[in-house]
């Protein structure tokens, strides 16, 4: 009986040893990931960490209650913005700017009280204030009925939607356009959300944030010059350089193998103010994001731009395939639309 004890109190001391001595050496630095495996990090812990089916909104039209979001979505929505501006090479240090919070809830409730998406509330409306009127003449605003909260245009689905900038008034991608200004500091944001009618308004708030510091960055290209998820590569592409005159830019674009594709030119500007000027367009024969189903890439050539270091400028897309999230429906007569101010 003894020799037993004497046995197990060796394993047991044996068994504390390797276990002490096998815990990780806080000296070690685990290694960096580069290239498309922090690209799919980053995907994964910011924009898919960043999700939000309810915005907790604690408002309501009836008394004219503009709520707020709660603090975690709040961060959330900023979580995903600097997601967005990383991905395209700018500093992802945007904060939120909590002064304008409150403005912002009252232009989305203004909005969803109203029935109605404008960025010059009208005095005689239902819910109206001074704060909804300031937030929604200097923000991103947006609007959905019909669909469930995964996908309704409140919170982060905005800034996504936003980034997305679909629509036939929204040629000049004007909403991504304030979202990658590389002088943008800061964002208020608001937004509300009704499950009984699946109703969602939104607000963004850059006014009074293009105050950054100037970045070196050569151009803001959507999607990228790098690594992107399928996911997010839509259907409309720009191009942005502060000061250019893309008015007689011209765009060239070719596959992984060399094909040439079509580009159908829907904008293109000089720069006239904040934000970047810039040159969007749309692929042809590509039907984005669904129609990516493996990893691929697209190289672009800006060329004829005026006004900038470059006349010419070539860049790779390089496109990583994700599983599409899983659409959780919407009722027949669904609905979206964002707006911007330029």
């Amino acid at each position: 009986m003894r020799k037993r004890v004497i046995f197990l109190l060796i394993i047991a001391m044996a068994s504390s040893y390797i276990l002490t001595n096998c815990k990780k050496d806080p000296a070690v630095v685990e290694p960096v990931l580069v290239g498309v495996d922090a690209a799919k990090k980053d995907y994964i812990d910011n924009y898919k960490g960043s999700a939000v089916s309810d915005p907790l909104w604690t408002g309501s039209t009836t008394g004219c209650l503009a709520g707020s979001e709660s603090a975690a979505v709040q961060a959330k929505v900023i979580q995903r913005v600097n997601y967005f501006r990383r991905l395209v090479g700018l500093p992802d240090n945007v904060t939120l700017n909590s002064s304008q919070n409150q403005k912002c809830q009252e232009a989305a409730l203004y909005q969803m009280a109203n029935n109605t998406l404008t960025h010059y509330p009208n005095a005689g409306g239902q819910c109206y204030t001074s704060g909804a009127y300031d937030a929604a003449s200097h923000s991103n605003i947006a609007y959905s009925k019909g669909y469930s909260g995964n996908e309704a245009n409140h919170s982060v689905n905005a800034v996504t939607g936003y980034i997305e900038d679909p629509g036939a008034n929204n040629l000049a991608v004007g909403h991504r356009a304030w979202i990658l200004y590389p002088k943008l500091s800061a964002m208020g944001t608001g937004s509300t959300w009704r499950a009984s009618d699946n109703y969602a308004t939104d607000c963004l708030m850059w006014g009074d944030n293009l105050n950054g510091a100037s970045q070196s960055i050569e151009f803001v290209a959507y999607p990228p010059n790098g690594y992107i998820p399928s996911e997010l590569v839509f259907p409309r592409w720009s191009f942005a350089i502060y000061g250019a005159d893309f008015t007689s830019a011209t765009v060239a674009m070719t596959d992984a193998t060399g094909k040439n594709i079509t580009t159908n030119i829907i904008h293109k500007e000089a720069q006239q103010g904040a934000p970047d000027a810039r040159i969007a367009w749309e692929p042809q024969g590509f039907n984005f994001p669904t129609g990516i189903t493996k990893d691929t890439e697209f190289h672009v050539t800006i060329s004829g731009v005026k006004g900038s270091a470059k006349t010419s400028y070539s860049y790779t897309t390089k496109v990583f395939w994700v599983n599409p999230l899983a659409k959780v429906g919407k009722t027949k007569n669904a609905s979206k639309e964002v707006m911007t101010v330029k």
